[in-house]
């Protein structure tokens, strides 16, 4: 179950001139897990809404908060003292209210079993943002984990290897590499988190794509124990139509693992049907090609992933 299932609502919505978003006219309580009676610190954040939450679980997961929390405050009668509600002491907060419930749901105990969602990577870089504010460094390393599942990676990889790189999770950053072995280094998009990253970094994914399509050629020692399956047939050799020999299609195959160093390559329809082409095949290999390469591919993926795993990104820590 999710912390984030219960809405903070603003009873009094208000449209900014700035902007399109949304801002409460007067403060609201969040709702629970962060509204207990038992609190003893208010952050109230941009949108006016206020959180209750607990001193201790800040300064365990923030120094900027053990510090804060360490300096003489003022008593509530002090007219220097900050504003105060329920007779808590509130603390104004830059951020909105959907990302404070995030991240104080991460500061939560029960948080690496209660996982709060992350619907996207713009929201995983807003509470990013917060956690690098804030010194959480614990939070920000679970968060970076969280990147590599298959939801992230599969819209937009280039954008999950940055972030990691950004935090020099070279897991995740190495996962994310290998995920993009499936296009061409000239294919490769540019996303805005790449300005966070250096070029010695970047140069690094460029190394390992390159890296990884060089080693295809180890798959020349496996031909006979993978024997690549016929693109022709008996009738299509006897009628002469086949033109392509073994060599040249072990050599195709070998060139287009260099280009896309991932087995998926030998299943795009565009590079099936020029192989079929050069063979020169009958309609019926024509049909079964696809089929062929598609059995194929899965025996393949055994020794191209023993290949890819003896190759490292060398992501640098700080």
């Amino acid at each position: 179950m999710s912390h984030d299932l219960k809405e903070d609502v603003c009873p009094s919505p208000v449209l900014s001139t700035e902007s399109d978003e949304v801002y409460c006219t007067g403060p609201v309580d969040a709702g629970a897990p962060f509204n207990g009676s038992n609190a003893d610190v208010i952050l109230r954040t941009v949108d006016n809404v206020d959180f209750r939450f607990y001193k201790l679980l800040l300064s365990l997961a923030s120094p900027f908060f053990a510090n804060m929390f360490a300096l003489p405050q003022p008593s509530p009668t002090d007219s220097s003292a900050d504003e105060t509600k329920y007779g808590l002491p509130i603390i104004p907060v830059s951020e909105k209210s959907a990302i404070m419930r995030k991240l104080l749901s991460f500061c939560s105990p029960v948080y690496d079993t209660d996982v709060p969602a992350l619907e996207n990577l713009d929201i995983v870089m807003s509470v990013l943002d917060a956690v690098d504010k804030y010194d959480m460094k614990r939070v920000g390393k679970f968060i970076v984990n969280m990147i590599s599942a298959p939801r992230f990676l599969e819209k937009e990889p280039m954008r999950v290897f940055a972030i990691a790189c950004r935090y020099r999770a070279e897991e995740e950053s190495t996962i994310a590499c290998r995920y993009m072995l499936r296009f061409a280094v000239w294919e490769l998009a540019h996303v805005a988190e790449l300005d966070f990253i250096s070029g010695s970094d970047y140069q690094r994914l460029v190394r390992y794509h390159a890296s990884c399509g060089e080693a295809m050629t180890q798959l020349m020692r496996l031909w006979s124990s993978y024997p690549l399956p016929p693109l022709d047939c008996k009738f299509c050799r006897k009628q002469g139509i086949s033109r392509l020999s073994v060599k040249e299609y072990q050599d195709s195959v070998i060139e287009a693992l260099r280009i896309r160093p991932c087995t998926e390559t030998l299943l795009r329809r565009e590079w099936i049907d020029a192989m079929v082409r050069k063979a020169g095949s009958c309609q019926n290999c024509r049909e079964r090609a696809p089929r062929k390469l598609a059995e194929y591919v899965k025996e393949l993926a055994t020794p191209v992933e023993h290949i890819i795993s003896d190759i490292r990104l060398g992501l640098k820590s700080y």
